[in-house]
């Protein structure tokens, strides 16, 4: 493959990432191309070496997106990050996709079974508006009270969790990158 065709695919393939960042891996691999030729490589050669553009640029905008998450501790940015590298290979989509969806219906779980506990004590002021003070049981009080507080204990684990997913998330992209990229080269 030629070079201006190399950089060409390389550039429409690279996502997301802003205009200096794209130029300066375009100019990167473009030195490439003029180290190899000053070597006697051809350009066919030196694109061959290099591999294949569409899937360099996914590895490099699945890098950039694990970078983006965390840096920015944003959940759209790991979503964003957990979308690019199941976009390597097809068994990494299973790979990454699968514990993915168990972690996270567990956080989202624990995020509502908190919220509920915590706004017991608005339900049972809606139920005493609606029947009446009078009909309010002393048990009833008293559950809503010992809810209140397992939902106010919970928020904080829930916090601690869901901060750890995240983290155990961007490095479980990082480490699933190591291992496509080692597979690759050998």
């Amino acid at each position: 493959m030629r070079r201006t065709e190399y950089l060409k695919i390389l550039h429409k393939h690279l996502k997301h990432l802003d205009d200096n960042e794209r130029q300066d891996i375009i100019n990167e691999y473009d030195t490439h191309f003029y180290s190899g030729m000053e070597e006697g490589k051809t350009e066919d050669q030196i694109s061959e070496e290099l591999g294949d553009p569409q899937q360099l640029a996914k590895q490099l905008n699945a890098n950039a997106s694990i970078e983006k998450a965390e840096q920015s501790n944003n959940i759209s940015d790991v979503s964003h990050a957990v979308v690019s590298v199941m976009g390597l290979s097809l068994l990494n989509f299973f790979v990454i996709l699968i514990p993915f969806i168990i972690i996270l219906s567990i956080v989202l779980s624990l995020i509502v079974t908190t919220l509920s506990f915590i706004f017991t004590p608005i339900a049972l002021l809606v139920k005493a508006v609606m029947v009446g003070f009078q009909e309010i049981m002393l048990l009833e009080v008293y559950t809503t009270g010992v809810l209140f507080s397992l939902g106010l204990i919970l928020f904080v684990i829930t916090y601690l969790i869901t901060k750890g997913f995240y983290i155990l998330c961007v490095k479980y992209l990082k480490w699933n990158i190591k291992v496509v990229k080692g597979s690759a080269t050998r």
